[in-house]
């Protein structure tokens, strides 16, 4: 190999040794140098090739960013679109839900068979009032429907409560845990009858036996109203099931689910004064 080939520029080499002269010169031409009209020619001719080489490379970079760009604004309207019909979608399942509980709730409303054939009407409960001392439900139904204070409220699984208060198309129920009601209760299971009073709302009821029934009767066992002389409430509806207390006392866990009654029937009997 000969020296003069030895010591020949790399290529790359050749090329930044002629963007440097390219720099230079145009620095010279802002200074308003002599060499201005030379410098800008050969500047222009040096840096050509490589300024087409730049546009030849961004232009097919910057048409794909643009198609890019356009692809996703449409891809995001598209994730949009099926966002809405997602809610849609959902919204229509929870009124399915919806509309099935109350469908559920209403059966169990009607669902229940009252000593004598007692005719009843089916309320929706529209409004819980609870305080901590106090808990109220209010009906759609009222004395244009033939309900009066003192009438039994039910659903299909138990005793709801009692009417206390009638408007001509609403009434107010007291719930059994209410410590105003108290009710005579019996067992068909054992015979055992008794007396339950409520302790306040979320809690069993209280249940005092006749003192030769307290051996007979077992956990589990359910009660029903007694419906004795004098008893406000028809016999046979059931009230709760037997259960000892931690304390040792008798209790009844409700039957039917006081937390969330949608639907109750009012047994149409003779009006009577709550206890």
């Amino acid at each position: 190999m000969s020296r003069r080939q030895k010591h020949k520029p790399a290529p790359l080499r050749l090329v930044l040794l002629l963007l440097i002269t390219a720099v230079a010169l145009l620095v010279l031409d802002g200074r308003g140098s002599r060499l201005v009209g030379t410098g800008r020619s050969v500047a222009a001719t040096i840096t050509s090739p490589v300024s087409g080489m730049v546009g030849w490379v961004s232009a097919p970079l910057g048409a794909a960013l643009d198609g890019a760009t356009g692809d996703f604004t449409e891809l995001r309207n598209e994730n949009e679109v099926l966002r809405a019909q997602l809610a849609e979608l959902q919204g229509q399942v929870d009124q399915a839900a919806n509309n099935e509980a109350e469908l559920a709730d209403l059966r169990s409303a009607v669902g229940i068979e009252v000593a004598d054939a007692l005719p009843t009407v089916v309320a929706r409960v529209t409004a819980d009032r609870t305080s901590p001392t106090n808990r109220e439900l209010e009906i759609d139904r009222g004395a244009e429907d033939g309900v009066g204070i003192g009438q039994s409220v039910i659903t299909g699984e138990g005793l709801i409560g009692q009417v206390i208060a009638v408007g001509d198309h609403s009434a107010t129920v007291r719930p059994i845990t209410d410590p105003r009601i108290v009710l005579g209760v019996t067992s068909p299971v054992s015979g055992a009858v008794g007396v339950a009073e409520g302790q306040g709302s979320g809690r069993r009821l209280v249940l005092k036996l006749v003192e030769r029934d307290r051996e007979v009767v077992r956990s589990g066992e359910n009660f029903v109203t007694s419906g004795f002389d004098r008893s406000v409430f028809p016999p046979g509806i059931p009230v709760g099931s037997f259960q000892l207390d931690s304390d040792g006392s008798l209790t009844l866990v409700p039957s039917a689910d006081l937390e969330r009654p949608g639907f109750v029937s009012v047994v149409l009997t003779e009006p009577r004064q709550p206890s």
